[in-house]
């Protein structure tokens, strides 16, 4: 008895020491706030500690810091932490049942991995990167793994749960079209309009890719080159509970269906079973919608005019993927937590029983097993799984690109960012300079 009264102990004082623990959601808020505020470097310089820690949070950080060094146009030192990021996050198949016993755990003591899209999100921002440092070779290659990694996160038939990204596409094309453009190469070329065509037939209404294949196909670039505009708009969406488990409607059915198929033990009832688990948090969060005021930028040079368009919907995606997630093992988490709290719920009688027994004779020994068994029910156990609300908190809500031929020299743009409802909510007056027959690059990040 000596023994198990030591092992509950620690278990004890091992909960203490979690919950002391700082929560990331606590870590990332000085940061995320110095990010709102346009001080993004700053912002990262207070991750970096962090990111070269190892720990169950290390890959959240070393994203974070990873896109605030992007931001703050430290496209170098991004790739120093991003790349170190996606060799962490490499997109490996887990097994629905490993799945399920994780979601049973306290998650926010172990390791992060990621969700899908966060870990493809890790080699798109790697790609603008070297697009911005204009190293076109190595951002063909992490646009490439966009796609690559995408196509290895299979659904249970062994089906593709995602189509390909446009933005990771359309940036690749302009990748390819600048090798071929300053070496003549007639394979990037191709590959370029290979590019364009299957842009066109995952979005046929998209007038701005019509017009670049016409344009490379009958090669009308001429000696000019070109604005790129990269538009990062609002914030992403952030994890939240979905509240208690037998509050949402799907989760209760599924809780009451896998109840009802249980050979209950004597003395269990289904009334009991509902009781033990009355006090769970649904153990698979949701995305909460943040905010996005800003629909797109309209730019403006020398009388050309160009709308950003809007390729890669982060906001949705962060959505579809969790709800996707959460039809798929909806059923599955409810049998599992049904298991576990009929098996609590039995093991609470046995033990209630031990503890009757034990009264007459020890009335300490009695007090020690009743408190074993009130911290052992079902009840207990279950009030403690909570949903890991971790996530990937400074992405923008979605992802745009503009583009305009422009003769070489030095120009002024007038960028407009319109709202949902069209009027131009600021201005800003953007120089740069077109060399030859280059891209220019101009990132562009809104935080409202």
């Amino acid at each position: 008895m000596k023994k198990k009264y030591y092992a509950i102990t620690i278990l004890f004082l091992a909960a203490v020491v979690v919950s002391c623990a700082k929560d990331y959601r606590e870590a990332i808020n000085a940061p995320e706030e110095a990010f709102y505020k346009g001080q993004e470097y700053e912002a990262a310089k207070m991750l970096l500690p962090q990111v070269n820690k190892s720990g169950k949070d290390q890959l959240l950080f070393m994203m974070e810091a990873g896109y605030l060094l992007h931001i703050a146009g430290r496209y170098e030192d991004s790739n120093k932490v991003l790349l170190k990021a996606a060799k962490i996050a490499q997109i490996k198949p887990i097994s629905i049942t490993k799945e399920i016993g994780a979601l049973l755990t306290d998650q926010t003591v172990t390791n992060y991995r990621g969700e899908d899209f966060e870990k493809v999100l890790i080699h798109m921002y790697l790609g603008i990167n070297f697009l911005m440092l204009k190293k076109y070779d190595d951002a063909a290659v992490e646009f490439k793994a966009v796609n690559n990694e995408l196509q290895k996160i299979k659904t249970e038939s062994g089906q593709a749960r995602y189509k390909q990204n446009l933005m990771a596409k359309y940036l690749a094309a302009i990748a390819h079209e600048q090798r071929a453009d300053s070496e003549n190469s007639a394979d990037d070329r191709e590959y370029a309009e290979v590019e364009y065509k299957q842009i066109l037939q995952l979005k046929p209404g998209l007038p701005m890719a019509r017009e670049d294949l016409t344009r490379l196909q009958q090669r009308a670039g001429g000696n000019t080159g070109e604005l790129v505009i990269i538009f990062q708009a609002g914030r992403s969406p952030i994890k939240v509970s979905r509240g208690k488990l037998l509050d949402d409607p799907g989760m209760n059915t599924a809780v009451n269906v896998a109840l009802a198929s249980q050979k209950l033990a004597a003395g269990v009832t289904a009334a009991s079973v509902l009781t033990t688990v009355s006090l769970a948090q649904n153990p698979i969060p949701k995305f909460k919608i943040r905010s996005n005021m800003v629909r797109n930028l309209r730019v403006a040079v020398m009388g050309q005019q160009l709308t950003t368009e809007m390729l890669e919907n982060i906001e949705y995606t962060a959505i579809k993927n969790m709800e996707d997630n959460y039809s798929r093992l909806q059923a599955k988490v409810a049998g599992s937590i049904i298991v576990k709290a009929v098996a609590a719920a039995a093991a609470g009688i046995a033990a209630a029983e031990v503890t009757r027994k034990l009264s007459d004779n020890n009335k300490g020994l009695s007090s020690l097993v009743g408190l074993l068994v009130g911290a052992g029910t079902g009840t207990a156990l279950f009030a403690t799984m909570k949903p890991d609300l971790r996530c990937w908190h400074t992405l923008p809500a979605n992802l745009q690109i503009g583009r305009m031929r422009l003769a070489p020299g030095k120009y002024t743009a007038r960028i407009q960012y319109i709202g949902y409802n069209g009027a131009v909510v600021n201005t800003k007056m953007v120089n740069f300079e077109i060399k030859g027959k280059e891209k220019h690059f101009i990132n562009i990040r809104t935080v409202e």
